[in-house]
């Protein structure tokens, strides 16, 4: 940078002290339009971003954004990473996108892509997930591994939302060097692999919250407790032998033991019913659960009420959940059961009602228990299209994200029952959630569905489509 260009530098500082932000923002951009410097111009339109955002006016920061690519000097990545982190401050994520999109075009550097992505994960952009595999990448080659792992961490948070991209996520949080990364991140990476078919996996994710639970402090130890109990919760009688030995080891823990005292003894009951073989140690070990957590007796004894087929008094379902936590799951097992008592009376019209109840829930965010899906697998085989009806929305909302857990016969089944009622997109996510859960035949079932879609495709027309479709189909029945 010669004299000249420090001269124009200084009296455009003085302007703006003298003047404010407005005088500013109008002498920075004058000077980044006329300077041939690429440094000065850089200089320029940083200090009018910051007298634009100062005046919030946002049409200058159009302007800017667009002068922006045509800064051929210098690296600015960090400025612009702290930039955008002040624009999502202030409310202009678009801004911020667009901004962090021309800086990873002007030069594609792991940390400008790595800031793109996040301004689009901010803005739940599906592009995300594509952005932070280009972030990796570039940082694997400039050998930024804090960046690289940062972008595996996030890649694989995305992609773990949906059981069409679930295997990637795996896949990617299995990439992680959790030694190397902060008790947040760990967190992040455990929630992706306790959804891993592989035991050891899971086990291993066990580990690292525990690891957590037992070292971080009582913020963190609490979001790694919460999570490893719903697991716990949701995996019900799947969990196996390795994944309880580690469960007990951790609820055990004397930290565990001062806020959840009778965690170690549920894990253990866990255990006893994951285990039993015949009715009469199924029923030993559920006695010994409500022992355990005395709030289950009544759902017990209703749950006897029903197989024995003893009469229930037709109820309206209620709608208002408890707001305290235990006492609301109780409340959606009820539900669950309101539900049961009906298909058994032969009143879908009430399991109906019910089951809308539940899947509003599920919608607004609630996590309801393991067998909602169950009971919704049921009501769909039940000869009424109203209940049908509710059972299919049930569904596809639960089907939306990934889950712990699968129904009792398996995700394949579901999937099939969905396909007999006309239901082809829901069926292909339940045979992708079967893929994941690597159950026998599903990724040829998958492929087989794939290729049909893809045929169907093509002679519509919709080329790009169809391909997309064939290509996914080609490489399930490669590999199946």
């Amino acid at each position: 940078m010669n004299v000249a260009a420090s001269v124009a530098l200084a009296l455009a500082e003085r302007v703006e002290r003298t003047g404010g932000p407005r005088a500013g923002l109008m002498t920075w951009k004058t000077l980044a339009a006329t300077t041939a410097d690429g440094e000065v111009r850089g200089k320029a339109l940083l200090a009018g971003f910051r007298c634009a955002l100062a005046t919030r006016d946002e049409a200058a920061l159009g302007d800017l954004t667009a002068l922006w690519a045509s800064v051929d000097r210098g690296t600015w990545d960090e400025a612009i990473a702290s930039l955008c982190k002040r624009l999502v401050r202030a409310g202009l994520l678009e801004r911020a996108i667009t901004l962090a999109e021309t800086e990873a075009r002007r030069h594609r550097t792991a940390r400008a892509l790595y800031v793109h992505a996040r301004c689009l994960e901010l803005a739940d952009d599906p592009a995300a997930a594509d952005v932070f595999r280009d972030a990796a990448a570039r940082a694997e080659q400039e050998s930024a591994k804090e960046i690289e792992l940062a972008c595996r961490i996030r890649r694989a948070a995305i992609l773990a939302r949906s059981w069409h991209t679930m295997d990637e996520a795996l896949e990617e949080a299995a990439r992680v060097d959790l030694a190397r990364v902060p008790a947040d991140a760990r967190l992040v990476v455990a929630r992706v692999l306790l959804r891993s078919p592989s035991r050891f996996m899971r086990a291993a994710a066990i580990g690292v919250l525990d690891e957590i639970i037992t070292s971080e402090d009582a913020a963190m130890a609490t979001r790694a407790l919460t999570l490893v109990a719903r697991w716990a919760d949701d995996a019900g009688d799947r969990l196996t032998a390795l994944e309880t030995d580690r469960l007990v080891a951790l609820f055990g823990r004397e930290r565990v033991r001062n806020v959840a005292p009778n965690a170690r003894e549920v894990a253990r009951v866990l255990e006893r019913i994951a285990l039993s073989r015949d009715d009469e140690t199924l029923r030993a070990a559920l006695d010994e659960a409500v022992l355990v957590a005395p709030e289950l007796a009544h759902l017990h004894e209703r749950v006897r009420d029903i197989l024995g087929g003893r009469f229930e008094v037709p109820e309206e379902p209620v709608e208002t959940a408890p707001v305290e936590p235990v006492r609301r799951r109780a409340f959606r097992h009820g539900q669950l059961l309101d539900v049961v008592a009906a298909m058994r009376d032969r009143a879908p019209a009430r399991a109906a009602r019910a089951l809308r109840i539940l899947a509003e829930a599920e919608e607004a965010g609630e996590h309801l228990p393991l067998e909602a899906l169950s009971v919704a697998q049921a009501a769909l085989g039940y000869d009424d299209s109203e209940l049908r009806e509710a059972a299919v929305h049930l569904v596809a909302v639960r089907l939306r994200r990934t889950s712990t857990g699968a129904p009792p016969r398996g995700f394949m089944l579901l999937a099939d029952t969905l396909a007999n009622l006309g239901m082809a997109d829901l069926a292909l996510t339940a045979r992708r959630a079967a893929v994941v859960a690597k159950e026998p035949g599903a990724a040829e079932s998958l492929g087989t569905a794939l290729a049909r879609q893809g045929w169907d495709l093509a002679r519509t027309g919709d080329r790009a489509e169809a391909i997309r479709k064939l290509r996914g189909a080609k490489a399930l029945l490669t590999r199946s």
